[in-house]
Parts: structure tokens; C-alpha cells; sequence
């Protein structure tokens, strides 16, 4: 058996501070023994912290969850390794990995726990210093995405986010994606209106009518975006017929209850135009990305004739047909022009 003078003497000897506690009769566990590493860790003599409780290293410092987990460890007996921030006697902080394990007498009672303590402040503070820079080169490149993909007058999207957003959703194959809706929505008379009240208010109006528009559509997925001058642009995944004229409806009248005045026009208020269609699930052949953004252009162009209006697929233009073509064969006896005549109507 290794003889008790040995074990001391490599407990004093030890780079690495040891503490050792008694498990008291009421819970308490005060210090009896520290060896010289821990003295000068803490800047505490032997003679200062025997029979004190080793929290006086937290005093003040209470609200880690490590400290929580020590405090677990030490009632059920079990071997636990931490990292806390403790203070020395001249009240500096430091972070100590401590390491504790419990002793048992012959008996299997548990008696005393020792604790093996580590400076590891330099490790934290290089770690802390690490984390501080990686959240700064985030911070600066979430500061250049928002200025590359955002608005800056309408802080909606801009028109490479909406492009960006279009092409891959069309590349989705994600069954929640399809089918998806696009709506572009145009002010009317707007350069009368920026004409006449100036680029002030002309400003101020892209960005009530940015806003309307983002809350009408109220779907976090969607890409609402200012797709140029006056003009705006939607795109809403999971988007079917139905949706699509309620929510370019909702555009509409959201635009009209900000009852923003002007005296050149019948209506006496700003209001917008606004096309849609819709992309279904289809399989080849399907209609291409620009020829879908053809037949919005064409959707927003006829509802324009009419203004302060909304006129979906089913009012002018309607991808569907193109696609379900080889989806839905001709009535026997009917004629490949006659069937193609049908679609057009």
C-alpha cells in the first residue's frame, strides 16, 4: 500500500490545486485541506479558507447553471466536471475548471470530496474573444445581405431577393411548395402622383404601400418585394387559385384603406392594380420561369385597363391549361385542334 506520507506529499507538490471537503452531519461541507496551488490560484492561505465552504470562491456569483449542476453532484454523491467563474481574495475573477469526486470509507460512506481545480481564464477569455469576432463577421454579413437583397427606401425585399426567391422555389420539389402563387401590383398613375406632390410624399407612399401589401400577405414564407419603381412583386409558396384572388383582393382594399388623398384622379385616393396567376403541380411540359413572368406582366397589363383592381388567372391569363395538356386527354372522337381551341377559352 502506498504510504500516506507519499500521497501527501504529491498532494502538496501537485501543480494543480487540490481541495478536500467533509461531508457534515447537516450538509454542510467544509474545507480540510488545500494545498499550495490552490493558494496561489485564489490568493487564500490555508489557514483563511480551512473550515470555510467552498462557495465563498462564488460569493456574488451565485447565478451560473454550472454551479447548479455542482450543487446536484455534491447530494447525490456522483463525479462531476465543471467550468465556473470563482474570485480570488482580491476580489478579481477567474474561471476554474473544477473536477470533484467522492470519497467513501470502508463502510461505502461517503465522507469527503476532493476537487481538482484548473486555471482556465485565458482559455475562456481566447474562447469569449473567438465568439466575439465569428458574431461580428455575422453582424457584417447580415448587414451586407440585408443592403444586397433589401430596399433600402421600402425595407421589403428588392428585386434580385424576389428572383433569387422565385428561382428556387421553381426548382423545389417539395410537395408544400406547389402550387405557388405570383402577384405583381402596380400604383396607378404613380408618376402623376410623385409629379404632383413631390418626391417627399411620393416616398412616403411606397412605403405605406410596402407595408399594406407585406400585411395583407401575412405569410412568412412569402417574398414580398419592391420589384421596380413603382411596382411590386409577390410570391406565396403553397398558394392555389382561390388564395391567390382572396389575398391580391386583400392587396387591393388594404391599399384603400390608407385613403392616401390625392386630387387628380376620380377616386380621390391612391390605388394600385394588381395580376396574378398561378404555377401548378405539373409535370413536363410545363411552362418556363419567363414565360410565367410574361403571363403576370400580361395579368397586371389587363388590369391596369381597369385600375384599382385585382384580376387573377381566372380573369386573364392561365399557365394551367398549358400544362395539363398531355394530362388531359381529348373526349374519343375529338380532334387535336379541337381540343386545343377548348384551352384557349
Amino acid at each position: 500500500m502506498l504510504d500516506v506520507n507519499v500521497l501527501m506529499r504529491a498532494l502538496q507538490d501537485s501543480a494543480d490545486s487540490v481541495v478536500i471537503t467533509e461531508v457534515g452531519a447537516s450538509g454542510c461541507r467544509p474545507i480540510v485541506f488545500v494545498n499550495p496551488a490552490f493558494e496561489r490560484m485564489t490568493g487564500y492561505s490555508a489557514d483563511e479558507v480551512v473550515g470555510e465552504d467552498c462557495r465563498l470562491l462564488n460569493a456574488g456569483l451565485e447565478r451560473q447553471p454550472e454551479l447548479d449542476q455542482l450543487r446536484d453532484a455534491l447530494v447525490d454523491g456522483a463525479h462531476c466536471r465543471v467550468t465556473v467563474e470563482n474570485r480570488r481574495k482580491n476580489g478579481t475573477r477567474f474561471w476554474n475548471e473544477l473536477s470533484i469526486s467522492p470519497v467513501r470509507n470502508a463502510d461505502g460512506e461517503m465522507t469527503h470530496f476532493l476537487g481538482i481545480q484548473n486555471d482556465v481564464t485565458e482559455q475562456v477569455l481566447a474562447q469569449r474573444e473567438l465568439e466575439r469576432r465569428v458574431h461580428a463577421v455575422d453582424s457584417r454579413h447580415d448587414e451586407m445581405r440585408s443592403k444586397l437583397y433589401t430596399d433600402p427606401l421600402t425595407e421589403v425585399a428588392n428585386r434580385r431577393a424576389f428572383n433569387e426567391a422565385l428561382t428556387a422555389l421553381w426548382a423545389s420539389d417539395d410537395a408544400a411548395d406547389r402550387p405557388f402563387a405570383l402577384l405583381r401590383i402596380d400604383i396607378d398613375f404613380f408618376e402623376a402622383f410623385n409629379d404632383a406632390y413631390g418626391e417627399t410624399d411620393g416616398d412616403r407612399c411606397l412605403q405605406d404601400i410596402a407595408r399594406a401589401i407585406a400585411h395583407a400577405v401575412s405569410d412568412e414564407r412569402a417574398t414580398v418585394a419592391r420589384y421596380m419603381n413603382d411596382e411590386f412583386a409577390v410570391v406565396i409558396p403553397g398558394c392555389d387559385q382561390a388564395r391567390v384572388e382572396a389575398v391580391g383582393e386583400q392587396i387591393r382594399v388594404a391599399v384603400e384603406l390608407l385613403n392616401i388623398q390625392r386630387d387628380d384622379v376620380p377616386s380621390r385616393r391612391v390605388t394600385v392594380s394588381v395580376g396574378g396567376t398561378v404555377v401548378e403541380a405539373y409535370d413536363t411540359p410545363a411552362p418556363t420561369i419567363d414565360q410565367v413572368q410574361r403571363y403576370v406582366d400580361a395579368s397586371l397589363f389587363v388590369a391596369r385597363g381597369g385600375r384599382d383592381i385585382f384580376l387573377g388567372t381566372g380573369n386573364s391569363v392561365d399557365i394551367r391549361p398549358i400544362a395539363a395538356q398531355r394530362l388531359q386527354p381529348p373526349p374519343q372522337g375529338a380532334s387535336t385542334s379541337s381540343q386545343q381551341d377548348a384551352v384557349r377559352n
